[in-house]
């Protein structure tokens, strides 16, 4: 995931890194999307059916082919480093906003297929230890550049421009000095390989795999049995309203800024109706031949991914000084 400056010089996020995964924010935040395949497609059978209670240490097949926390750490910091530097050699003082970190889980799949530690669900309901139940202030924005400055750094005081891009031609003289296409963001970003369609994130091929397999698993029918099996858990321990464990993390009632007793009396029960009927075990063993059954599709598309994802990390050591340059 990289940063791209608005004209007054505050990070924009961009979502690269969409596919990812499943985190709580009052409510299970499902990964979306389209898998892509056709519905004529063979379903694939998982080796076994593991007995999980949680998926927190088991990793996806895709997992090799996404980029980690540290990984975009990294990257967003190299660039950041990149463009400082930029900017020095205009005569220009700037320090790259530092991005706010949001909640992550530890892992990919900590909270996937939802909240799993029924302990930690009846204190804290849906949303795990340290996520936001409801959204955070905006930060107050940073002062705003000066326009010449916004030029260097964007490579554009067009307002019908996207700064940062291609778009941005540059080309004006500052300071004797011509300013780059996409000025020292544009010029960051291509040092990278960030200067492309996922603009530094996660491929494409990547994303649609780990949001696909998701969106196919909750449809497949030995998912959709363990499902029931949870339901009628649920409706033993007076909780009837729930066909499957994304509804029950969705409710609306959840959105509050503190767990009421009833949803923390819901969460624990869904975390113990999972963790009987072994619903995370089913469903990552699905999730995960979803997975493989579209790595082995597109294996060449993916080994470009992977060879990719390392180039970009020795050139982000590079750029922070704790790598080589690549010959």
């Amino acid at each position: 995931m990289t940063e791209v400056p608005s004209r007054n010089g505050s990070p924009v996020r961009d979502h690269g890194r969409g596919a990812f995964t499943a985190a709580l924010v009052g409510v299970l935040l499902a990964v979306a999307g389209c898998s892509g395949s056709s519905s004529g497609d063979k379903v694939p059978q998982p080796s076994a059916f593991p007995e999980m209670t949680s998926a927190a240490s088991h990793s996806l097949p895709i997992d090799p082919y996404l980029l980690t926390h540290d990984q975009a750490d990294r990257l967003d910091a190299a660039q950041r480093t990149l463009v400082e530097r930029c900017m020095r050699r205009f005569e220009i003082a700037y320090q790259p906003p530092t991005p706010s970190t949001p909640f992550r889980p530890k892992t990919r799949t900590q909270y996937r297929y939802g909240i799993t530690d029924p302990s930690a669900a009846a204190r804290y309901g849906f949303a795990p230890p340290g996520s936001p139940r409801v959204p955070p202030a905006p930060p107050a924005p940073p002062p705003s550049l000066s326009p010449e400055a916004t030029v260097v750094l964007t490579g554009t005081d067009d307002p019908g421009v996207k700064p940062g891009t291609a778009a941005a031609k540059g080309g004006r003289r500052v300071n004797g000095r011509t300013v780059p296409a996409g000025g020292c963001t544009g010029e960051a970003r291509s040092a990278l390989r960030a200067d492309n369609a996922e603009a530094g994130g996660d491929a494409p091929v990547a994303d649609r795999i780990n949001s696909g397999s998701f969106e196919r698993s909750q449809r497949d029918p030995r998912v959709v049995r363990v499902f029931a099996r949870w339901a009628s858990c649920m409706k033993k321990r007076g909780f009837s309203s729930y066909d499957d464990p994304l509804k029950a993390a969705a409710d609306t009632a959840w959105r509050t800024p503190e767990p009421s007793a009833e949803e923390r009396e819901t969460a624990a029960a869904d975390a113990r109706c999972k963790g009987e009927h072994n619903v995370v075990g089913v469903w990552f063993a699905v999730d995960a031949a979803y997975q493989r059954q579209e790595i082995d599709r597109s294996a060449k598309e993916l080994a470009a991914v992977k060879a990719e994802l390392a180039t970009r990390q020795e050139l982000a050591g590079a750029a922070l000084g704790t790598l080589p340059p690549r010959p």
